[in-house]
Formats: C-alpha cells, sequence, structure tokens
C-alpha cells in the first residue's frame, strides 16, 4: 500500500476517533456521600471524597430516587456538554438504612442556660413546632457551631444509641440563623447560672446545698433546699419578683428548719430583688433575708 493511501485512513480514522474524544472530554465521574434525613431534595447534603464537611449540592442528580430514611455512596456523573452541567447516576455504591432515627426541626434559643434536672451549667434550649414550651437540651449537636445571641432554626437527626434511652444528635442543616437585638433581660441573665444559697434571714446555709435555676422562656424555676426538690414559677416586675405555684418533694430532712424558713420566705408576695456583682440578693420589709451567689462553670 502506498505511504500516502496510508497516511489518507490515518486521518480518516482520526476524523472519526475525534467526536468520541471530545464526549469523553465532556464527561467525568465523582463520588459523593449523600447525608439521611432531608425532607426535599435537591439541595443535598453531602461529603466529597477528600472532605470531612457537608456541603450543599444543588443540582438535580437524574436517575436518583433518594429516600430520606437512606445515607448513601453514590458514584456521580457530570455531563459538560450543555450551557449548565449535568448530573446523573452512574452507580449506588453503598445504602444504609439509618435505624431508630428520626428528623426533627427546632428553633434554638440565644443563650446557653443553665438546667437544673441534669445539673448541667451549658444546655441549649430548644423549642420543636409542635410544642410552646421550652426545653433543656444538654447533650451536644454534632456538627452545630453554635454561637450566642443568634436564633436558631435547625434540621436535626436524633438517633438512639443501641439498647439505651440516650440519644445522639446530628446537624443537618440550618434553616435560619437570626441575630436577637433585645439586650439579655434580668431573667435571661438569671437563667444563665446555678444560684447557690448563702445566706437565709442573716445565717450562713452554704454547707445546706441548697440552689435554684430560672428558666426565662418559660417563667418557671427549679432546685434544692439541700434536701427536697422544688419547682414553681416565677414572675419579674421592675425590682420586685413574685414565686407562684411552688411545690416539692416530700422526703424527711435533717435541715427541715432551712426548708420551713425558705418556703416561708417565696410565699410572700412582695419580695424585692437586686442582683449586685455576682450575688442575687432577696429583701422582705426592706430587710436582706437571702442571698445567693452564682455559680460559674
Amino acid at each position: 500500500m502506498k505511504k500516502s493511501s496510508i497516511q489518507h485512513l490515518l486521518l480518516m480514522f482520526l476524523a472519526l476517533l475525534l467526536p468520541y474524544q471530545n464526549l469523553l472530554a465532556q464527561r467525568s465521574s465523582f463520588r459523593l456521600k449523600v447525608k439521611s434525613g432531608l425532607s426535599k431534595a435537591p439541595p443535598y447534603l453531602v461529603k466529597y471524597y477528600n472532605s470531612n464537611q457537608w456541603e450543599k449540592f444543588y443540582a438535580k442528580i437524574l436517575k436518583f430516587d433518594y429516600d430520606p430514611k437512606f445515607e448513601y455512596h453514590i458514584k456521580v456523573l457530570k455531563h459538560k456538554n450543555h450551557s449548565h452541567p449535568r448530573y446523573s447516576l452512574m452507580k449506588i455504591i453503598s445504602k444504609s438504612l439509618m435505624q431508630n432515627t428520626e428528623v426533627r426541626i427546632w428553633e434554638v434559643g440565644e443563650n446557653y442556660v443553665y438546667a437544673p434536672k441534669h445539673e448541667q451549667m451549658k444546655c441549649l434550649q430548644i423549642k420543636s413546632d409542635k410544642s410552646n414550651k421550652w426545653e433543656y437540651l444538654s447533650a451536644p449537636i454534632h456538627g452545630f457551631d453554635y454561637q450566642e445571641g443568634y436564633r436558631y432554626r435547625v434540621r436535626v437527626k436524633k438517633t438512639k444509641r443501641g439498647d439505651t434511652d440516650s440519644f445522639n444528635y446530628s446537624l443537618i442543616d440550618i434553616l435560619s440563623k437570626e441575630r436577637t437585638n433585645e439586650l439579655p433581660s434580668v431573667a435571661a441573665f438569671l437563667a444563665r447560672f446555678k444560684w447557690n444559697l448563702l445566706q437565709l434571714n442573716g445565717k450562713d446555709v452554704s454547707s445546706s446545698k441548697a440552689s435554684m435555676g430560672f428558666d426565662a422562656k418559660n417563667g418557671t424555676i427549679e432546685g434544692t433546699t439541700g434536701c427536697n426538690i422544688f419547682w414553681g414559677e416565677f414572675h419579674i416586675n421592675g425590682n420586685k419578683i413574685t414565686f407562684n405555684h411552688i411545690a416539692s418533694t416530700m422526703r424527711s430532712c435533717n435541715t427541715i428548719h432551712i426548708e420551713n424558713e425558705f418556703f416561708q420566705i417565696f410565699e410572700q408576695n412582695k419580695i424585692q430583688f437586686d442582683i449586685a456583682e455576682q450575688t442575687l440578693n432577696l429583701y422582705y420589709n426592706g430587710k436582706l433575708v437571702m442571698i445567693f451567689g452564682l455559680e460559674r462553670e
């Protein structure tokens, strides 16, 4: 065969091969992990092979039938032959059912608070769409970079730990984040700390271990006299504080004299208060009757 004929055949072969090479150049593939629990997708929450952070992936992945009960590891094909790239599913590498898992949407309060029941100095306060009452959350929400001074609305995955009654929480996504403009009220300040009773009617009672915590959002208190647990409501008006509907457990106590005096003061209607440095001071008929000291972490 003549040399010119061979060259001609090579040119024809290259001409036929070129469109195929262009097609390959316009297609590429990559792998993604896709998070479970999304009520609507896209956007998907994904991790790339070289990333430890969940990111939003806004494009629709064709042929991918996402089920929020599962977490996926998939291979995706990217098509570049359009003005906007298209994506389609090539392969589901793995698909894991998230057992004992629920998805919750919570409003998260703008400050950490003290939670008496949990004896935790830094708890979040959360409220679901189905409740008007704020609740304490002492466990962390993994992946949630919480900042005080902001009110959040978040979607969270709640997973039961094996056969126990405890749960793990992880952030799916932040639906909204708004800075609160108002300075913290007195009640909000009180709610941030545990308050230990130091003095009662002029006597040092710090060894009694009596203490109290405030829930500013629900207007409630909870604490201990050093023996019995008590709870109730509080209301602040100017420099006056009132405690209502106080109830307690009924254990027999060696420190009953402290308890009697304690509750006698709480039953009064016009208690004045002030906060001086790190103490909460209560006055009745102009006389200092209780001093509580704040406990920091």
